[in-house]
């Protein structure tokens, strides 16, 4: 059996995230990982998330408590080999505040042995700091 292309995989990712699959998505992490949130965005504060099981806990159970009507599936997928460039918006409502959020984002992704084994997301954080302001 042939080793996934960090296109493939990365693409597995996604499509496996939009469909609400976690286990999927947790599927194609590797043990050794190191993710890291954009500095000054709500889910970086325990940056950085060294195991699937962190990210499961800090940042994808927080989406699910924080958000509603959470989407995030890119909208293009830069090729370079064993790094993927995932280009999208992160959209949702706030559940603290009611208010909306359109943030432009980009995640640096790296594959090695079949797996992801780095995502370094940058996210339009004034986008999402405005949703959470009360008033």
């Amino acid at each position: 059996m042939s080793e996934q292309t960090g296109i493939v995989v990365v693409k597995k990712f996604y499509d496996s995230f939009v469909q609400g699959d976690i286990e999927a998505v947790v599927a194609t992490l590797s043990d050794n990982l190191d993710w890291r949130e954009s500095e000054n965005f709500l889910l970086g504060d325990r940056n950085p998330y060294l195991s699937p099981a962190a990210v499961v806990e800090g940042v994808f159970n927080r989406i699910a408590r924080e958000f509603q009507d959470y989407q995030a599936g890119p909208t293009e997928l830069i090729d370079a080999g064993d790094v993927v460039v995932a280009v999208g918006r992160s959209k949702g409502i706030m559940a603290s505040t009611g208010k909306p959020f359109d943030a432009q984002y980009m995640h640096v992704v790296r594959v090695a042995n079949g797996k992801i084994v780095s995502f370094q997301q940058l996210i339009d954080t004034l986008e999402v700091s405005r949703s959470q302001q009360v008033g």
